[in-house]
């Protein structure tokens, strides 16, 4: 008996059937681990972690599953050197900005917090943070703990350097504790871009954003600025430099 017209010859359903099951488009090797790092983030901030699939990361990231082990051990791994691929391109991009900055320190650390805060204000700030707050510090702890570590740490770290700088160059007073102010100052600024976006809480009191970011620099500045400096700056047409101005100041 012949076979039916319509039927396909094995090899060619084979070769179709494996075509299918194929990335829409496929990486160039060389470019795979980043897109599948930078994939794996965006599907754990959107998804979860547990919920998200590796055939997901592998489809976005144009590769198929199989590749996703050639790179990675397992799931876990793959969420650990997503944070850290993440981490370094913040310090290859920004902060090494500010290390060529040319200016005052407060010029500097104005610079600093208006990028934090314009960054936390946005989607994926916000995912990713409900992520690693949530189910990664339940269940992955020691995960959590390095992004800690490299992340909110770190820019505690910079910002006290930053006023330890203008303290020594007489900008600050003296005896402002710069450690302690910086944790005071980033958290109180990442806590509320958090609730007020992320959690709703700007949906409950539609207070202005703008107003909350400049109380808080405004008012924290004015109280470190030594006398030299605020005898300086009463002197100075404008209070501040415009965003732009400041900008150009970096090399």
């Amino acid at each position: 008996m012949s076979a039916p017209k319509n039927r396909l010859p094995s090899a060619t359903r084979a070769s179709r059937a494996t075509r299918s099951r194929s990335p829409r488009w496929e990486r160039k090797a060389g470019e795979r681990p980043s897109a599948l790092l930078e994939a794996a983030l965006d599907a754990f901030a959107h998804h979860g972690f547990h919920a998200t699939r590796l055939e997901t990361i592998a489809e976005a990231a144009g590769v198929s599953k199989g590749t996703v082990y050639t790179y990675f051990q397992n799931k876990e791994d793959l969420l650990r050197k997503a944070i850290e691929h993440r981490q370094e391109a913040n310090k290859a991009g920004f902060e090494a900005q500010l290390l060529n900055f040319r200016g005052s320190a407060e010029d500097k650390l104005r610079l600093f917090l208006e990028h934090l805060w314009a960054k936390t204000l946005t989607e994926d700030w916000g995912r990713l943070h409900r992520l690693m707050h949530g189910e990664i510090a339940d269940e992955a702890p020691e995960l959590y703990r390095v992004w800690i570590r490299n992340g909110l740490l770190r820019g505690w770290k910079l910002v006290a350097g930053i006023l330890a700088e203008g303290q020594a160059s007489g900008e600050f007073r003296a005896e402002a504790d710069a450690e302690a102010l910086s944790r005071f100052l980033l958290s109180g600024l990442t806590n509320q871009a958090f609730l007020q976006v992320h959690m709703g809480i700007g949906k409950l009191d539609a207070f202005p954003l703008e107003r909350i970011y400049a109380a808080g620099v405004d008012t924290l500045l004015a109280g470190i600025r030594s006398p030299r400096a605020e005898r300086a700056k009463e002197r100075l047409p404008a209070s501040r430099p415009s965003r732009s101005a400041v900008r150009r100041r970096i090399a």
